[in-house]
C-alpha cells in the first residue's frame, strides 16, 4: 500500500540515509519535516504533510516521533530537547502534542521528525535518543529481553561469540514473548505469531535469544530503551579497542528454537540439543535477504 511505501521510505531516510542524501539531522535524530518532504524519493512520490502525520500516527511499532518546534524550526531548542528526553512517557506526550498542534498549524517547517530506533547513522547519539537502563533503577528494568534471529544466523552468532550490531548502531531486543510462553506454544509452531506486532523483533524470527539483563549490566554492558519500547545495546569490546563490540554469549540465559518446535537449544553457555548442520550452510533468512541486511522493523 502507499502508506507502507511512505513508512519504509521514511525509515530508510531517518535511520540510514540522511547524511548520504544531504539531509540535516541532529544528534537527537531529528530532521525538519519540510526538508524530509523535499527528499528526492518522497518528492517523486508526491508525499504530503498529512501523509507524514499518518505515518507517525498509524505506525504499528511507533517507528517515528514528532516534535512541534515553531519558534526554531531548524533544530529543537535546548528546552524542548530536555522535555523530550526525560522519559518514554514524556516522549509519547511530545508526539501527541505535536499531532494535536497539526490540527491548527500545518506548516511543515514547524515540525521535526525522527526514527525512534534502528539507526546506522553514527552522528545520532544514544544518550540523546534513548533512556539508559541501570541497576540503580531495577524497577524500570524489563523482565524479558530477547533478540530474534534466524536458523542461518545462529551458528554464526555462536562462532563469533555474541550478538553484533550488523550495520546498525545497536543490537535490537524485544521485551517479549517470555520463555515459558514460547515453550508452552511450541506445538502451534509459528502460526500464532501471524498478525502480532512485537517492537524490537520481527514476527517471523525462528530463534529467540534471551539475555540476562542484570548480569549484563553488572558487567558494564550498556542497555537502552527507545521511546517505542525497544531495548537496545551497542555491546561491549574486549578491552583492547581493536575488536567490534558485541553482546557476549556469556550474558545469554537461554536460546529457544520455535519454528521447528525444538525448544531450548542453548542454556547458560551449554548446548542443550544440537541444531541441524544445514543451518550453518544457510545464507539467507526466510524473506530472502542476507543476514544483517536492514529491513523496516
Amino acid at each position: 500500500s502507499r502508506a507502507v511505501t511512505v513508512s519504509k521510505a521514511l525509515s530508510l531516510l531517518l535511520r540510514h540515509a540522511a547524511e548520504k542524501e544531504g539531509l540535516k539531522i541532529d544528534a537527537q535524530g531529528y530532521a525538519n519535516v519540510a526538508d524530509v518532504l523535499s527528499w528526492r524519493k518522497l518528492k517523486s512520490l508526491k508525499v504530503t504533510f498529512p501523509e507524514i502525520l499518518d505515518a507517525v500516527t498509524n505506525s504499528d511499532k511507533k517507528r517515528f516521533a514528532l516534535l512541534y518546534a515553531p519558534t526554531n524550526p531548524s533544530t529543537p531548542t535546548a528546552e524542548k530537547e530536555k522535555e523530550c528526553t526525560e522519559s518514554p512517557a514524556t516522549k509519547d506526550e511530545t508526539t501527541t502534542a505535536a499531532l494535536s498542534a497539526s490540527t491548527t498549524d500545518s506548516t511543515p517547517t514547524h515540525y521535526l521528525i525522527r526514527a525512534t530506533q534502528g539507526h546506522s547513522i553514527k552522528s545520532v547519539e544514544a544518550a540523546h535518543l534513548l533512556e539508559r537502563l541501570t541497576l540503580e533503577e531495577k524497577e524500570k528494568l524489563p523482565r524479558t529481553v530477547v533478540h530474534g534471529t534466524y536458523h542461518s544466523a545462529w551458528p554464526a552468532i555462536v562462532a563469533s561469540g555474541g550478538l553484533r550490531c550488523m550495520g546498525r548502531n545497536q543490537v535490537h531486543f524485544a521485551t517479549g514473548p517470555g520463555v515459558e510462553e514460547v515453550l508452552g506454544g511450541l506445538g502451534e509452531g509459528m502460526e500464532g505469531e501471524k498478525g502480532k506486532v512485537i517492537s524490537g523483533m520481527r514476527r517471523d524470527a525462528q530463534v529467540l535469544v534471551y539475555v540476562d539483563l542484570e548480569r549484563a549490566l553488572k558487567a558494564g554492558c550498556p542497555f537502552w530503551r527507545s521511546e517505542n519500547g525497544v531495548i537496545l545495546s551497542e555491546g561491549m569490546g574486549s578491552g583492547d579497542g581493536g575488536e567490534e563490540k558485541m553482546v557476549p554469549l556469556e550474558f545469554v540465559d537461554v536460546v529457544v528454537e520455535r519454528k521447528l518446535g525444538m525448544g531450548k537449544i542453548w542454556e547458560r553457555g551449554q548446548v542443550v540439543q544440537q541444531w541441524p548442520s544445514e543451518w550453518a550452510q544457510g545464507r539467507r533468512n526466510p524473506k530472502g535477504r542476507g543476514i544483517g541486511v536492514r529491513r523496516e522493523a
